[in-house]
């Protein structure tokens, strides 16, 4: 990693590097009137694709023109050569992050309320100027002095300033998986009820010391926001008041529509919570004797009008149990790394493509190979898999195309991306029917006006990815033309090196 420590960026001296996270370092640093400073410096990498430029200047412009207590201060921004970088307030005090790290208890509820009431005052005021943050976790909350009660949210903007996949290895979505809405998991860009889910993650962590999922990987954790109910925070806290809990599953509801329409209501909310007393113990035992007595009435009522023959008792078979309707849910992955992908060119055969923008698939005359490598999410074990389509933007070569047909196929040994070329390392060039890969196709589809218009290649590959996902090795895939395709039948398709991330490879995952 460059450290840029004594370097100048534009008037800042850059003093000392304080942190490096997934998009960007940040340097304690100094302005020409010797005053401190933050100064964040986005790694080079990440602003390289096309109207980076304008977009960062107009969500940099956006951040500035924040005035909340709670809300960091961006005071400039600009470019030398390939750097980017923001320039802020420099706040006195470690990142939520780290302060909950050292600590070895959760938050009492009053000090988590402290903590959060800010924080949602603050997204509130950013909401009602058009500004949704998108990436609210707790590396992005300073505490001012160290105090709980002075936090200080950071990085607005930045998740759509370099609009690409944080710390998911996804490649369509942006956020933090431990902290991100179930439709932000599913692509959608999110809004200010994604806010409000994150925020009611950490007040869900800082309540009962653990958020509400975690798993192996990052696919997994997204599965789960989308998918899987929250613990009960009382079952790993029963200390809890009930109204808390109440109001942190709201702020976590799967749908937007169902949590607090502003994270104004949410605080509100949070705050009436907090000021409830708890039932004292005598009462709860009282009501605990009520619900009891009130039970066994309703059974000895029950069994009377059963034996007056007024209530039939029917006994249903298991079989006929009705069970609860579960709502499929959806997972698109786009793009490297999950998606990676490389030609293997006859009229080249010694020469990896695996970072082409744009590869041939071309009948038999030129009979190209498309690879594709796709690392799968881990899935909990009740998950079932009710379609897989990877999807291929194609562009024709010539308004001469004519018939094609399109098979994709499981591939049978492993191979690297970096060195797979067409004439190694398989059993013969251009691949071996089931040696390299498997004869039988997963999908054909015969191609009309595909040919002549370009649009998305929809290729079901559910069988293999139902094998991946049950154990069996996972060797990728291979697109190809059939032999009895017309010769010259050509396409372009766009790779996960494409400049346009919109029209990267992607998989869509719909499951239950």
């Amino acid at each position: 990693m460059l450290d840029l420590t004594g370097e100048a960026l534009g008037r800042y001296r850059l003093v000392e590097r304080l942190g490096a996270g997934g998009m960007a370092q940040v340097y304690r640093a100094c302005d020409p009137a010797g005053a401190e400073v933050a100064v964040k410096v986005l790694y080079p990498h990440l602003t390289t694709d096309q109207g980076f430029t304008d977009r960062f200047r107009r969500e940099a412009e956006a951040a500035a023109s924040l005035n909340h207590p709670h809300i960091i201060h961006v005071l400039d921004h600009g470019a030398t050569g390939e750097l980017h970088y923001l320039v802020m307030e420099l706040v006195g005090g470690p990142t939520l992050q780290s302060f909950f790290r050292n600590r070895d208890r959760p938050l009492t509820p009053d000090e988590a309320g402290s903590l959060i009431g800010p924080l949602a005052d603050a997204l509130h005021y950013a909401h009602e100027q058009g500004v949704v943050h998108r990436d609210v976790k707790p590396s992005n909350v300073l505490l001012r002095g160290g105090r709980l009660e002075n936090p200080v949210l950071t990085d607005f903007g930045i998740a759509r300033i370099v609009d690409t996949t944080v710390a998911t290895a996804a490649g369509v979505v942006l956020g933090t998986p431990a902290y991100m809405a179930p439709e932000q998991g599913e692509g959608q860009p999110g809004d200010a009820r994604s806010d409000v889910y994150a925020l009611g993650v950490m007040l869900y962590e800082l309540a009962t010391g653990r958020p509400p999922f975690t798993a192996d990987s990052p696919y997994a954790v997204i599965l789960h926001h989308i998918n899987t109910p929250p613990p009960q925070p009382r079952s790993l806290r029963p200390e809890l008041p009930r109204p808390l809990e109440a109001v942190i599953l709201r702020a976590l509801a799967k749908d937007p529509a169902t949590r607090y329409p502003s994270a104004a209501g949410f605080a509100a909310a949070l705050a009436r919570s907090l000021r409830q007393p708890a039932a004292s113990a005598p009462r709860q035992r009282a009501w605990r004797y009520i619900a009891a007595v009130t039970g066994f009435l309703l059974l000895v009522a029950a069994f009377v009008a059963w034996r007056a023959g007024e209530m039939p008792f029917v006994s249903r078979p298991a079989s006929e149990a009705v069970a609860a309707k579960v709502t499929p849910a959806i997972l698109v992955l786009q793009g490297g790394p999950a998606i990676v992908d490389t030609w293997l060119d006859p009229d080249l055969p010694d020469r990896p493509a695996f970072d082409d923008g744009k590869i041939h698939l071309q009948g038999p005359s030129t009979p190209d190979r498309l690879l594709y490598g796709v690392t799968l999410p881990e899935w909990p074990a009740s998950t079932e898999l009710l379609t897989a389509t990877l999807s291929l933007y194609t562009v024709p070569w010539s308004p001469d195309n004519r018939y094609a047909t399109v098979t994709a196929h499981r591939m049978l040994r492993d191979w690297d991306l970096a060195t797979a070329t067409y004439a190694a390392p398989w059993a013969s060039a251009g691949l071996t029917p089931d040696v390299d890969y498997q004869a039988a196709p997963l999908t054909v589809i015969t191609l009309t006006t595909s040919l002549i218009e370009e649009g998305w290649l929809d290729l079901d590959i559910l069988p293999a990815t139902r094998a991946w996902v049950a154990g069996e090795p996972n060797y990728g895939l291979l697109v190809r033309m059939t032999d009895d395709s017309f010769g010259m039948a050509h396409l372009w398709v766009y790779a996960s090196e494409y400049e346009d991330p919109d029209l990267r490879p992607r998989l869509t995952l719909v499951y239950q």
